[in-house]
C-alpha cells in the first residue's frame, strides 16, 4: 500500500505547533473563487487564496468535519459564514439557484503556527464535491449567516429512481423494451440435446 505522507511530511507533522488550514476551490456564477478559512491572502502552489474570516469585523467561518457516512448515506461538508454583510447576503439570495450543482473542492494544508511555514507537500485534496443551494439565516439586524453544503458525487444516489420494476413501468421508461416481461413469471426450461 502506498504511503500518503513522505518521511519529510511526517517529520513536519511531528513538530509541536502544527495546525491545519482549510481551502475551498469554488465555481461560483461570478467566477472561480479560491478561499481559505483564515485571515489575509496566502499563496500556495502558485495560486492565491483569499481569507474569508475577519475576527475584527465579526465574520467567521465554520467548517464541520468530514465523517465516514453510514450505509446508504453520502458524505457532505457544511460551511457556515457568520457575520456577513447585507450586500453579500443579497448576492447569495439572487444567485442561490445558479450555485446549485457547481463544483466545489475542499483541500487542507498543514503549517507551523510559530513560523507560518507551510509544509512542502502543499495542498491535499480532501473532498471533491458539488455545491448545494445556500441557506440564509438571520435574526434581528445584527445576526446574519450563510451556510453552504458541499455534497459528494454519490449524494444523488440516495433517492429512488421513481418507478416500479414491472413491464408497464419499464415500457414507460423505455418504449418497446421487453426486459421485464418475465418478472414474477415461473419459467420452466426444457433442454433437448
Amino acid at each position: 500500500m502506498a504511503s500518503l505522507f513522505s518521511e519529510e511530511d511526517l517529520a513536519f507533522l511531528r513538530r509541536p505547533h502544527i495546525a491545519r488550514a482549510w481551502f475551498a476551490d469554488l465555481d461560483l456564477p461570478s467566477g472561480r473563487w479560491r478561499l481559505h478559512n483564515g485571515v489575509g491572502r496566502k499563496t500556495i502552489g502558485g495560486i492565491e487564496w483569499r481569507g474569508v474570516s475577519d475576527p475584527a469585523g465579526g465574520q467567521l467561518v465554520s467548517i464541520n468535519a468530514v465523517e465516514d457516512p453510514r450505509f446508504g448515506q453520502a458524505a457532505k461538508v457544511d460551511i457556515v459564514l457568520s457575520g456577513v454583510n447585507v450586500a453579500f447576503l443579497r448576492s447569495v439570495k439572487d444567485q442561490g439557484r445558479e450555485m446549485e450543482g457547481r463544483f466545489a473542492d475542499i483541500y487542507w494544508c498543514a503549517f507551523d503556527q510559530e513560523t507560518q511555514e507551510v509544509w512542502a507537500s502543499g495542498l491535499k485534496k480532501m473532498f471533491p464535491g458539488y455545491l448545494s443551494s445556500p441557506k440564509i439565516r438571520w435574526s434581528g439586524i445584527g445576526n446574519r449567516s450563510v451556510s453552504f453544503t458541499i455534497e459528494s458525487l454519490w449524494h444523488s444516489q440516495n433517492f429512488p429512481f421513481g418507478g416500479k420494476w414491472n413491464p408497464a413501468d419499464q415500457r414507460a421508461r423505455y418504449p418497446g423494451d421487453k426486459g421485464l416481461d418475465f418478472v414474477g413469471v415461473k419459467v420452466q426450461e426444457i433442454i433437448r440435446a
